[in-house]
């Protein structure tokens, strides 16, 4: 075998084990899939208004548990220094609302936060608009921006979203659950949105979620992982936390 020949040949074992290392290795910020029937408040810090039921829907990415609200304002987790990152979960606005709350960048629960909302089709608050928020020492400041190439979100539907948030930068991704979930790692997401903040306030802080009066919304399956990480590449059978979300399906 000529040289050039082996140092390619190991020039791509090389290349391969890295990948897998890399995969391996994927960091998982947080991760919750509310199956434990009660809240978890080494996550989350504790909310009467967050209720975790049985999903109505025969979606088996859902498992026997997903969080509930229908108001109450912001709630995070404990942890508090995530910076750019990717943050993923799957959400359904119900009716009551078809509105729902993300919140990020949180300095506290009450006064200094981003709160995004992703707006469905029916709302009164511009349907179908990503509303960015921005709240800052109690003041709310509002930029509705209609979702990108005319999409659109409905409510009583179960969606995956992705929001990619880097610097001050959010870029926003939904597909229907069911789809997402059939194959996590080849599922094609749609581009909702894309939003600065000038005034760049957060630059790191808890993530969230948050409703108000009136409105009503669930959540299930949040995982929260570094920019560039792929979180479902793993194979399954390793049973590693990464591939949480792939197991939950299988029980």
């Amino acid at each position: 075998m000529c040289k050039s020949r082996f140092s390619s040949i190991v020039s791509v074992i090389l290349v391969s084990f890295c990948l897998l290392l890399s995969n391996i290795n994927a960091k998982i910020l947080f991760e919750e899939d509310f199956e434990g029937g009660k809240l978890d408040e080494k996550k989350w810090h504790p909310k009467a208004e967050w209720k975790i039921i049985k999903p109505e829907e025969k979606l088996a990415a859902l498992g026997k548990g997903v969080m509930d609200t229908a108001g109450g304002e912001a709630n995070t987790t404990k942890e508090k220094n995530f910076k750019d990152f990717i943050f993923e979960a799957d959400f359904n606005a119900k009716k009551g609302g078809s509105l729902t709350g993300f919140v990020f960048g949180a300095q506290d629960l009450a006064n200094n936060f981003y709160m995004h909302q992703i707006s469905a089709t029916g709302s009164n608050h511009t349907p179908n608009h990503l509303r960015w928020h921005i709240r800052l020492k109690g003041a709310w400041q509002v930029f509705p921006i209609a979702f990108l190439k005319g999409e659109k979100v409905d409510p009583e539907v179960w969606y995956r979203s992705r929001w990619i948030v880097k610097n001050f930068n959010f870029k926003v991704f939904v597909l229907e659950s069911e789809d997402f979930w059939k194959n996590p790692r080849g599922a094609k997401m749609r581009k909702i949105a894309d939003w600065t903040d000038k005034s760049r306030q957060f630059r790191s802080g808890a993530v969230g979620f948050r409703a108000s009066g009136g409105e009503h919304m669930r959540y299930d399956n949040v995982l929260v992982y570094d920019i560039g990480d792929d979180p479902f590449s793993v194979d399954p059978s390793t049973k590693l936390s990464t591939v949480w979300g792939e197991l939950k399906m299988e029980q």
